[in-house]
């Protein structure tokens, strides 16, 4: 039986500070910088809210502040989102393809346990699929270091 690490994700970064980092990802799409009054809209919260939010993301270094321009994603926050948007992609294709569950309900599963699953999981996941890159909704799966980049390699 193979031997887990322990949990592997961030302990550190609430289900909701995920969902702004996704926000703020999704909301950059190739710019430099967004506003905290863009992502309160987003996010369905009042701008004082979202700044709250997103100072204790900075806090976390998860963000970097740009004066007038708005917040962008570190190092660390670019990490963070790649490694929740590659746990509730590779286990979305896994349930809707191994497990015949409706994407719909697969991609609801996937945002409930996208935070908790180990990379040891997802990347067993990804190999036993074939290291699928895009999901069942046609976006890009982010690669795994333990897995797909390390497959690469000659």
């Amino acid at each position: 039986m193979p031997k887990f690490r322990e949990k592997t994700v961030s302990t550190t970064l609430t289900e909701r500070e995920v969902e702004y980092l996704k926000t703020v990802f999704r909301l950059l799409s190739g710019r430099e910088a967004v506003g905290s009054l863009e992502v309160a809209e987003a996010m369905g919260v009042s701008c004082a809210t979202a700044s709250e939010a997103l100072k204790k993301l900075y806090d976390k270094g998860m963000l970097e502040r740009s004066p007038w321009k708005g917040v962008s994603l570190s190092e660390v926050g670019i990490r963070e989102v790649d490694r929740v948007i590659r746990n509730h992609r590779v286990f979305e294709t896994y349930a809707y393809r191994f497990l015949s569950i409706r994407l719909e309900d697969a991609c609801d599963y996937a945002r409930r346990v996208e935070l908790h699953l180990p990379e040891e999981i997802i990347d067993s996941m990804c190999s036993i699929m074939g290291h699928p890159e895009k999901c069942p909704h046609n976006e890009r799966i982010p690669r795994g270091e333990g897995c797909c980049l390390r497959r690469q390699q000659p």
